[in-house]
């Protein structure tokens, strides 16, 4: 085999590594805009064009048209204070992270004295508090929380260690609304950003000794029994 032979070889190997990657990559986008119109195509209701950082953002970046897009977005899953138009922030430095394919909000660009601090290895993400997310109430700044993913076919643990950056403004309760940043591990960021624009996204709060969180997960209940009045079982058993 002569020199010229197995570089020629080496090249076209090269390029069709390349070239692998290249479609691999445009699979993965097409997969996330196909979640995107199905959770269009489920909840209806009114879209909104979004700045969204395809590939993440990290503190100390300027905003510039190759690492922004605008996305449509539901209105009612859009984070609080969100940045509808790609001119508002073309120019600006991020001042906090912004995770891969997360609509950037003011967080991203609060001056340094407001900005939260992101825990080495996490990325900052912000999402919209709604009665269905199931917040507990009363969750502060540094509580860490689990994350699950309801959906027809059964729950599933999406992350364990959500750690709270900035509580909701309004912490009414069930019925709370506004938003609440979480830090989380790299790995988590898609299926729980994913989740929320589902809105099958819940959050839970496990106590400090709460081991193997996905241990009892199985398949979703198709019936809910009614509780009679006085909150006993519809059977009558003994709650003791």
């Amino acid at each position: 085999m002569t020199r010229r032979f197995r570089l020629v070889v080496s090249g076209v190997c090269a390029l069709l590594a390349a070239t692998l990657c290249g479609l691999y990559g445009q699979h993965v986008r097409d997969e996330a805009d196909r979640v995107r119109a199905e959770a269009l195509e489920r909840y209806g209701g009114e879209v909104v064009s979004l700045v969204v950082a395809p590939e993440g953002l990290e503190a100390g970046d300027v905003v510039d048209r190759r690492n922004v897009t605008e996305r449509d977005w539901l209105s009612d899953l859009a984070p609080r204070d969100a940045v509808v138009g790609l001119d508002e922030v073309l120019g600006a430095e991020v001042t906090v992270p912004a995770a891969a394919g997360a609509p950037l909000t003011s967080l991203n660009f609060r001056d340094s004295e407001d900005a939260v601090e992101v825990p080495s290895g996490r990325v900052a993400l912000t999402v919209p508090v709604t009665q269905e997310l199931g917040l507990p109430s009363a969750t502060a700044a540094g509580t860490t929380l689990a994350a699950y993913e309801v959906e027809d076919s059964g729950v599933r643990l999406v992350a364990e260690d959500l750690l709270v950056l900035r509580a909701a403004a309004d912490q009414s309760g069930m019925g709370s609304r506004g938003d609440v940043t979480l830090a989380a591990r790299p790995e988590s960021v898609a299926s729980v950003l994913s989740a929320s624009a589902e809105g099958s996204l819940r959050l839970a709060l496990p106590a400090d000794d709460a081991d193997d969180l996905a241990s009892s997960l199985g398949a979703a209940p198709t019936e809910v029994a009614p509780v009679e009045e006085g909150g006993e079982e519809p059977d009558g058993g003994d709650a003791s």
